[in-house]
């Protein structure tokens, strides 16, 4: 499958807002509502568009504080974090990364106790290095070039 200029609207189109109607984005773009229909089933078929989700605000649920955090371990600990981390509810995200740690980790805390029990949890096989997020000033969309995309 190869992205056209109208799917890369579609994309970004969506990214902003998933609640539209399919009938109004295809009008803004130039399409008929089946036509859109069409793309975007397309679009998830081919896995690009993987789901939808809200953008919920962590301050309004009491849970003000976010935490990077960088852990340092063996290979032999690799597949043992990762359920660690699926089985956490302050993880929000986890990503395995090169260089000096083996993953960088993003966790939402309601208070300092929170952090210091997330910290001990994650220091049972590995090192841990802890930033407070102090703001998040520049959240992206994925912009989608306009080259060809590789779609198994």
């Amino acid at each position: 499958m190869e992205l056209d200029k109208k799917d890369r609207l579609i994309l970004e189109a969506l990214q902003a807002d998933a609640r539209q109607s399919l009938a109004a984005l295809g009008k803004r773009i130039g399409l008929s509502q089946p036509a859109m229909s069409e793309r975007v089933r397309k679009l998830e078929d081919a896995g690009v568009i993987e789901g939808y989700g809200a953008r919920v605000n962590l301050r309004a649920l009491g849970v003000g504080l976010q935490a990077i955090i960088h852990i340092e371990t063996t290979h032999a600990y690799i597949q043992k974090y990762v359920k660690l981390f699926e089985s956490m509810p302050e993880v929000l995200s986890a990503d395995r990364v090169t260089g000096a740690h083996c993953f960088i980790v993003r966790c939402a805390i309601a208070d300092p106790a929170d952090l210091e029990h997330v910290v001990d949890t994650l220091a049972a096989h590995g090192s841990v290095t802890t930033s407070l997020v102090l703001s998040s000033p520049v959240r992206k969309t994925v912009t989608v070039p306009a080259v060809r995309v590789r779609i198994p």
